[in-house]
């Protein structure tokens, strides 16, 4: 039976947007079919610019359509109009499923807690503020646990600031498949899903709003295959907003690891960080001193660049664990620019990961309910 506009709309119906499931048609996402000789065009508009699901949309899009000689498909951005409209449809679905008025409803941002799949531990990398080697701290942790034989993933959760993909190298974009997004992969094998390897520009600016920022960390999350990992480290964006906040509350956290430097104004802004994350009910793993100091080359002393450490004591003062020093080291920035962060080593990384998976394994609470235990028995 020959094709005609209306069976491909037909057709379309079941189609469902990956992230708010529901049918690309009465999201209104369909904007023109022509059909000739069983040859059918469809143009698509996406609710955000450089939607990571592009791929997953145009298979479905293609399979559903399946009895069609050829299939050609172009993707456009919604009007700040069109999206508004997406916007109440879906808080109009919201306010049926809950029974509740949409007049009380929240903006749109889909915050349910999402489950693990395939993902046994789930890190946080967070600071709070911007510029004190965060993540480069996450690429060197995620380096040193793969390097011990386990499964390691990254969500780049800076959005607007994304760095993972040249630290290690990665310049292809991702893909789909029938199973989700297909992840980048480093050397070793770490899978990494970043804004720069979805654009098509690394430069582009992505110029977006709260509510689609939090919809892309989520996408980026839930709809890539990650496949199964041991761990997934997800670099935390700067401050304590929405893009944070969105992961706390949508992923199944096990710890956060904490970056600060020993100046007194990152740990002043970093402090913050700690608050939400102990707010959010998420573990602290503990918390790591990065650019702590710097190894003269002629003399040998470690010099205090950015002041004298103290990052046990702040450690201490805050109630979490300190799990050490990174130095601040010219070999950073070089491997860095090179892409080959994966070939820098340091003794102090081996230590903090050491840390890290134990704290993993036993909570730094039930350390202190142990300890506790001990010195009551010894009196």
């Amino acid at each position: 039976m020959a094709l005609d506009k209306k069976a491909v709309l037909e057709a379309l119906k079941p189609v469902m947007d990956p992230e708010l499931k529901m049918s690309i048609m009465d999201l209104g996402m369909v904007k023109e079919v022509r059909v000739e000789n069983d040859d059918v065009y469809v143009k698509i508009a996406l609710t955000a610019e450089g939607c990571p699901l592009v791929d997953k949309i145009r298979t479905d899009v293609s399979a559903a359509l399946r009895n069609a000689s050829s299939v050609k498909i172009e993707f456009e951005t919604m009007s700040k109009e069109e999206l508004e409209v997406v916007r109440e449809k879906i808080q109009k679905r919201s306010s049926v499923e809950n029974k509740v008025p949409v007049s009380n409803q929240q903006p749109v941002t889909g915050i349910t807690k999402m489950s693990k799949a395939g993902i046994r531990n789930i890190i946080a990398i967070a600071s709070g503020k911007g510029g004190v080697g965060k993540s480069f701290a996450t690429a060197i942790l995620a380096t040193e646990i793969a390097k011990r034989g386990y499964h390691v993933g990254i969500l780049d959760a800076d959005i607007t600031g994304p760095s993972m993909a040249k630290v290690f190298g990665l310049t292809e974009r991702v893909t789909g498949s029938p199973t989700g997004i297909l992840p980048a992969q480093t050397k070793l094998g770490i899978k990494v899903i970043s804004m720069n390897l979805v654009l098509e520009k690394p430069d582009d600016a992505v110029v977006w709003r709260g509510p689609i920022l939090n919809q892309v960390i989520r996408q980026m999350y839930s709809d890539v295959d990650w496949g199964d990992l041991h761990f997934l480290l997800v670099d935390l964006p700067p401050g304590t907003s929405d893009s944070p906040l969105t992961v706390y509350q949508s992923m199944p956290v096990n710890g956060s690891v904490i970056i600060t430097t020993p100046q007194d104004l990152a740990l002043m802004i970093v402090k913050k960080a700690i608050r939400m994350a102990t707010t959010m009910k998420i573990p602290i793993l503990g918390l790591v001193e990065n650019m702590s100091y710097f190894n003269c080359p002629s003399c040998n002393e470690h010099l205090s660049i950015f002041g004298r450490s103290k990052g046990e004591e702040n450690s201490k003062e805050i109630g979490i664990p300190f799990l050490g020093v990174i130095p601040l080291d010219p070999e950073i920035p070089k491997l860095s620019d090179l892409g080959h962060i994966e070939d820098y080593s340091n003794p102090d990384i081996v230590s903090l990961v050491d840390k890290i998976l134990e704290n993993l394994k036993n909570p730094p609470k039930e350390q202190a309910k142990t300890v506790a235990s001990k010195k009551k028995i010894e009196k």
